[in-house]
């Protein structure tokens, strides 16, 4: 008998969508260009500011893995990516985070609330402005 066909895990939909392009499909991302999320302290973390990141962009030095991205006239800043509905947000970075095995999911209602908090923000986060 047949098996069903793999239905994709609703995050990993987004993620093709909207982060593989710069992150790339192992997530590793690009050396000195765009940090890896696979098996980092910033996916396993704080989940709010994950959600902060993906609603309003990130813009200046972050260290990932132990190297500094977001520097030099080079540095490429996150876009805000809050044209995301907050299902599919919640959907991302929970699958980001299951796959290195976080168990601590992110909800919808979750999102909700700091796209409420924020909603008059305008510029993207520093690391900086994550901390306070």
């Amino acid at each position: 008998r047949a098996e069903a066909p793999k239905v994709p895990d609703p995050g990993e939909t987004v993620y093709q969508m909207a982060c593989l392009s710069c992150h790339q499909a192992d997530r590793k991302g690009l050396p000195g260009v765009y940090p890896p999320l696979a098996g980092t302290e910033w996916i396993a973390g704080d989940k709010k500011s994950l959600i902060k990141i993906v609603l309003h962009g990130l813009k200046g030095p972050i260290k990932v893995a132990g190297r500094d991205y977001g520097v030099g006239e080079n540095s490429i800043p996150m876009p805000p990516m809050g044209g995301l509905e907050d299902q599919q947000i919640a959907d991302v970075l929970s699958y980001l985070r299951a796959q290195d095995g976080v168990n601590d999911l992110v909800s919808k209602d979750e999102v909700r609330a700091l796209r409420n908090a924020h909603k008059s923000r305008i510029e993207s986060w520093t690391v900086e402005q994550l901390k306070e």
